[in-house]
Order: C-alpha cells, then structure tokens, then sequence
C-alpha cells in the first residue's frame, strides 16, 4: 500500500483517500487464512482506483505465469470466451491435448472435474486427466477426458490461409515472441503472402519496447508510437526504429474485448496513420505505463505509474480503440469453421494494392 502511495500515477487517487482506506483495511486482510483469501483482500483494496493495470498476483498465480513464459506447463491446450454470457470454446492448441481429445471450436464448456466452469477456474493438480463437459451446437452433451501434458511455451500462430493470406496470432510483447515475430517478417520477405493479418485479440500488452520493435516491421520511417508522462521531464515520444526488411504490403489487424495496453497502442498507431484497418470489438482501454514489484512472499505488485498516450497523443485509459469495423464473435460461426473478424480482415488486404 505504501508503494502505491508513492508511486500511483493519479496523485489524488482518483478522488478516494487512499491512505485510510489502505489503513482501514489492513487488519481485515492480515487475518485471512490462505494466500488467496489475503490477495483478493488487497485486490478489493486496490481496485478502489479503478486501474486495471494497479494490480496483485499471488505468489503461486506469479510463479505459473513465469513458469509458463519459460519452461513446458501443465496445459489442457484451448482457451475460451464469454460469448452471449457463456463460456464457448475460441481457440485449440494444434496438436494438444484438447485437440487430440476432439474438442471443437463453438464447443460451449460447463464442467470441469465435477465443478461449473467459470473465468477463474483451475485445474486440479491431483488428476493427471481432467474432466471437462462440453455442449455443441446441436445441444449433445460431450464428456472429454483431456490429459494434463507441459507444453512448451506459446509463442504464436503463424497460418497461411488458401487465399494467401499470412495470419499472425501472439498473445504477449515480450523478446521472445518479439523473436518469433522477427522470424516471421523474414520468412515473409523471402516468400511475401498476399497480405498479413495481426490477430491481437487475446493480447493483454507487454513491453512497450517490444511493441515498437514489432511495429517497426510496417514503417518504413521512424514513427512515434507513444507519449508517457515522467512526473516534471516534458513528454518525449517512444519512436520505431524500421528493420532492414520493411513490409509495405496490404496489413490488418484485429483486436478483441481482451486486448489490452500494449495491443491497443499497436492497434492505435495503425489506425492514426492509416497503415492498415483495424477489425473486431473494442479494446479493453487499460493503456498505463506500469511497473512490476516482486514481494517478500513471492507475490508480484504491479502499479499503474505513468500516464500514457497514443502516437498520436489520444489518451487510450478508459477509451479503447474502436476497430474501423466492428464485427462480433458468434458460436455458430465458429462450429462451422469460420472466424468472422479474420476473414474480414483478410478480404480487406486483399482488396488492397
């Protein structure tokens, strides 16, 4: 509480007393008993300043994600999103266990090992096999035993469609996915597609570096692509630093309700110069500069710190970006095989010289 009086970039804390809230809740928080009982106290006590980026990871929700950005975790290898209000099956993990389980794309997920699926759902680490209960278009129930196998950490997507198009899924700005980014410009350089596709729907930020370096790739100029706030240091722009191989060919990009930060500065800087459209829901409109603090017990303590802007200087926080087309997730798209916002996209490269 005290780092985040000192370091909280709103400094009247969004209108609320900071200190005698963090004060009047301290001793309700010391008593709980488990480690995820005292976090969600002292997240209830930071989502007061209505920052999403101003946030606590337990020290075993810390250690996973860390785990699973390095080394092969447990994974059923599939994701979901709330769609009309229920969870439905949006993406499989070629060649995973939920792929070679025959989960389906559209598939709407009920129970896990016995339990309601929810958003905070976890697996059980005692079952080597988890039971998850799907329900298809057609309403027919499907009990799948998925076996719980490490993958390796997910890096990206990179699917050539038939029509030529080259799609680019990653979920992270980080180096190593900034690498395989760098990996996939080149390939397409040596053996350009018809056009390329940014699929950043699943993408919560990153590294404001890494998000320049990968911008780079369709600049053939430096381009400003954000302006933060260092207390009295005037503003200075964060500027790509265009590679040897610039693709200037036809690109769009698609985000979704979950992309966030660093996704929607790349998505914003996109649309403020006109290098490509921009497809699918309304960003998420979390864009701080933050920072990450590991605490004594292993936990991390990520602050909201820097007021930030887009390239262009729009303020993101609380806004989003608003795709020039707006096109929504449908179940029954998805079970037949269709992704309504990339072939949207991907006719627009198309359509583009």
């Amino acid at each position: 509480m005290r780092w985040v009086g000192l370091r909280f970039y709103k400094r009247d804390f969004g209108g609320i007393d900071w200190a005698g809230e963090a004060a009047a809740r301290r001793e309700a928080a010391l008593v709980q008993p488990t480690e995820g009982d005292f976090y969600r106290a002292l997240n209830e006590t930071l989502d007061l300043l209505g920052d999403r980026h101003t946030t606590a990871l337990t020290p075993t929700r810390h250690r996973e994600r860390t785990l699973a950005r390095l080394e092969p975790t447990p994974n059923l290898g599939f994701s979901m999103r709330r769609i009309d209000d229920q969870l439905i099956v949006t993406s499989i993990r070629p060649g995973g266990p939920a792929d070679l389980a025959g989960v389906q794309l559209g598939w709407r997920a009920d129970r896990l090992n016995g339990e309601p699926v929810s958003v905070t759902s976890s697996l059980d680490k005692t079952l080597d096999v988890q039971v998850v209960v799907f329900t298809d278009g057609q309403d027919v129930e499907h009990e799948v035993r998925i076996p719980v196998v490490p993958l390796p950490p997910y890096l990206g997507d990179a699917v050539r469609r038939p029509d030529g198009v080259l799609v680019l899924s990653f979920d992270y700005f980080a180096p190593a996915t900034r690498r395989w980014f760098d990996d996939q410009m080149r390939a397409a350089a040596a053996d350009p597609p018809k056009g390329i596709v940014i699929d950043l729907r699943d993408n919560p930020g990153g590294f404001i570096d890494d998000v320049g370096r990968t911008l780079a790739h369709f600049f053939p100029d430096r381009q400003p692509y954000a302006w933060v706030d260092f207390g009295y240091v005037p503003r200075f722009p964060y500027r790509t630093r265009p590679p040897r191989d610039v693709w200037t060919g036809p690109v769009a990009v698609v985000i979704g309700d979950g992309s966030a930060s660093g996704a929607e500065v790349f998505a914003a800087t996109f649309q403020e110069t006109g290098r490509g459209p921009v497809f699918g829901l309304r960003s998420m409109g979390a864009v701080v500069a933050s920072r990450d603090l590991l605490l004594p017990d292993g936990g991390e303590l990520s602050i909201g710190m820097r007021s930030f802007r887009s390239g262009a200087g729009a303020v993101l926080e609380g806004v989003g970006v608003t795709p020039d087309h707006e096109i929504q997730f449908r179940a029954d798209e998805l079970r037949q095989g269709r992704d309504a916002m990339i072939e949207a996209a991907a006719e627009a490269v198309l359509a583009r010289p």
